[in-house]
């Protein structure tokens, strides 16, 4: 699991252990992970920790490599980094895309890459891809971020029907606001939004949905009743929304 050392990624490792999961732990805070797995471990769990840059090649290999000697096998690869701005595209410079895309889509499409011969041989084996509900519908100053989950998002469904006749499942989880520390981690932070202070989901409970999810096997999964509404109200009023999304933004 990428992306495990915080937010979402931590209590997804958490109860995937309860469920006596086996775990490799991958983020680029090696003491955050080291935590998470004595926590782990103290309850019975088995966890082990390989810290990663998911944007290097060599450090994606390592990963697989060490998940493939330590547990003999892959079930479930989870593609959970994620790196996010808020800032105005005009305003931005050509790096800040590159490096959203580097850790939101490029990372994951390429650790799946190395890692479907081996999930072949898993049991019910499955990629769970954790995208955004803004991979569904964009917003105004998150620009990049959004381009990066819609292109997650189609590679996913994309890759789903290459698989469906080898038994790999893709899961698309698209989680609306959650309680995370995510825009401490931005690459920028220029713009507030004025539905930041909306209620928002634990991540906790984002993770038992996840979970309910994978054992569904389900397609797509879209987290937090704010987030379904996003959804559909674009679908009957888009141009409506774009107009309210844009005055809630500066």
């Amino acid at each position: 699991m990428t992306g495990a050392s915080s937010g979402i990624g931590w209590a997804l490792a958490e109860q995937l252990a309860r469920e006596k999961s086996r775990l490799v732990l991958a983020s680029r805070n090696q003491e955050k992970l080291e935590e998470l797995a004595r926590i782990i471990k103290e309850r019975g769990g088995e966890a082990h920790v390989v810290p990663t840059d998911v944007t290097d090649p060599a450090a994606r290999a390592h990963l697989l490599e060490t998940a493939l000697a330590r547990l003999g096998g892959i079930d479930i690869l989870i593609n959970n980094a994620g790196v996010g701005a808020k800032g105005f595209f005009a305003d931005a410079q050509e790096e800040r895309l590159r490096r959203i895309f580097e850790v939101n889509f490029f990372a994951a499409t390429e650790l799946t890459r190395l890692a479907l011969p081996h999930l072949r041989e898993g049991r019910k084996p499955m990629v769970v891809n954790v995208s955004s509900i803004l991979g569904r519908r964009a917003i105004p100053s998150c620009t990049e971020y959004c381009a990066s989950k819609f292109a997650l998002a189609g590679w996913s469904e994309g890759l789903r029907a290459e698989l469906v006749h080898q038994g790999i499942h893709v899961l698309l989880v698209c989680p609306g606001r959650i309680q995370t520390n995510f825009n401490e981690n931005m690459i920028e932070n220029k713009v507030e939004f004025g539905w930041q202070n909306h209620r928002t989901m634990t991540a906790e409970r984002c993770a038992q949905l996840i979970i309910r999810g994978i054992r569904r096997r389900k397609n797509e999964l879209i987290i937090t009743a704010h987030g379904k509404a996003l959804v559909w109200t674009n679908r009957i009023a888009p141009r409506l929304l774009d107009y309210v999304l844009g005055r809630f933004s500066k």
